[in-house]
């Protein structure tokens, strides 16, 4: 017998989901992202941007990114994603409510080390940011590993990677 951990419903065993509240009731270390191995090939760092550019004042308000072009995988599947808010990506689960904006499950995200709640992009100051969000295989920008939850501005024609999964981006203004 399981009992729900939320709403104490008793189930018989190995059900996935209570019947009253929609909780996963499996362990949770069978939902867990795996880490990659550490012979799985990195894709090669692309070069960084001028510094110079990187830590330039603010921008001004007519040049806020208005669209962003996310190019994933190979052979890219676009994704076209105007900034209001901040835009999650990571992998679908509704049996843990995770719904990022920017659902990569049918890129392969589980099988290129995309977490459920890999990272986020936002603007601050006219200036794009992606924030990793401590996610098992990490977000590497043109190359170079982030550290989680530690903001690094992007620029158009920048690379992301998350796991193993590359994005390419295109910022329109």
């Amino acid at each position: 017998m399981i009992i729900c951990p939320f709403c104490q419903t008793p189930h018989v065993d190995n059900t996935l989901f209570c019947d009253e509240c929609g909780t996963y009731l499996q362990d949770e270390e069978t939902r867990d992202t795996f880490p990659l191995e550490d012979d799985e090939p990195v894709f090669p760092p692309i070069p960084a941007h001028d510094p110079d550019t990187r830590d330039a004042p603010p921008a001004s308000p007519s040049s806020v990114p208005s669209v962003v072009r996310l190019h994933v995988g190979n052979p890219p599947k676009d994704f076209e994603v105007h900034i209001i808010k901040t835009i999650y990506l990571g992998r679908l689960d509704p049996a843990a409510n995770i719904y990022p904006e920017i659902d990569l499950t049918e890129e392969n995200g589980l099988e290129h080390g995309v977490s459920r709640q890999h990272a986020r992009l936002f603007i601050k100051n006219a200036q794009l940011y992606v924030e990793d969000l401590g996610s098992i295989n990490g977000t590497l920008l043109n190359g170079h590993r982030l550290m989680a939850y530690l903001p690094e501005p992007i620029m158009s024609g920048d690379t992301l990677q998350l796991g193993r999964l590359p994005i390419q981006i295109t910022i329109e203004h």
